[in-house]
C-alpha cells in the first residue's frame, strides 16, 4: 500500500466525517440541529471570523452565527479540512 494512497483515502474519511452535518442537513435527517450549530459556529464565533465578515456573510443571532453565503459555506468547510 502506497504512503500516497493511505493519505488520500484518510483524507477523504476524515473531511466526510468533519463535514457530515451539512451533508445530512441536505437530506433532512432529524435532530440534526445541534450538530449543524456545532459545525457552523466553532470556526467562525471561536476565531472570529463572524464579526470580521460582516452581516453579508453571517447573521449573527441568539444561537450563533448562521452562514448566508456560500463564501460562509467555503470559510467554514476549510476550516473542518484543515
Amino acid at each position: 500500500m502506497n504512503f500516497r494512497y493511505f493519505s488520500m483515502k484518510r483524507f477523504v474519511v476524515l473531511s466526510l466525517v468533519f463535514n457530515l452535518p451539512p451533508i445530512l442537513a441536505i437530506t433532512k435527517v432529524g435532530l440534526l440541529f445541534l450538530p449543524f450549530l456545532f459545525w457552523a459556529n466553532l470556526p467562525v464565533l471561536w476565531t472570529g471570523i463572524a464579526q470580521s465578515m460582516g452581516q453579508t456573510h453571517f447573521k449573527i443571532q441568539e444561537f450563533g452565527a448562521s452562514p448566508q453565503s456560500v463564501v460562509a459555506y467555503l470559510v467554514i468547510i476549510s476550516f473542518w479540512l484543515l
